[in-house]
């Protein structure tokens, strides 16, 4: 009798529990997800920590991925400019970066993330955005 009445329950708990499950795996920070695979992971730094890198650390390609009208309008020290929607068309002259550092950013830090995604999955192993963008 009590079996009767638990499995209901059961049931709903375990689909409860099958729901936030996929929620979790869809849904998870970009540090959750990218801290798997720490040899390839897309790592996330504020603007001061990656303009402090930039100065401390030779061979560190900044990258703004804004359209040219806001990269015009201002943009970081030592940045050049590669829109998004340009980025294939870079991709030879980035070739030489695949092992160095790369620190990509844009307004909020959405074009960034995606662009080093892009690249991520071209094989280049350490990336950085500007979690926030320049605001």
């Amino acid at each position: 009798m009590l079996l009767k009445k638990l499995k209901p329950i059961v049931k709903l708990v375990s689909i409860y529990l099958l729901v936030v499950t996929l929620i979790n795996v869809f849904y998870q920070s970009p540090m959750t997800v990218d801290a798997v695979d720490d040899s390839s992971a897309i790592k996330y730094l504020s603007k001061s920590e990656a303009e402090k890198m930039v100065k401390d650390t030779r061979n560190t390609l900044l990258i703004d991925v804004r359209n040219r009208a806001e990269y015009l309008q201002y943009h970081l020290e030592y940045a050049i400019n590669i829109p998004m929607v340009e980025l294939n068309e870079h991709l030879k002259e980035l070739e030489s970066y695949k092992e160095k550092d790369i620190i990509i950013y844009c307004q909020k830090g959405n074009r960034s993330k995606q662009v080093a995604q892009q690249l991520r999955a071209l094989g280049y192993k350490r990336l950085y955005v500007i979690a926030s963008g320049l605001e």
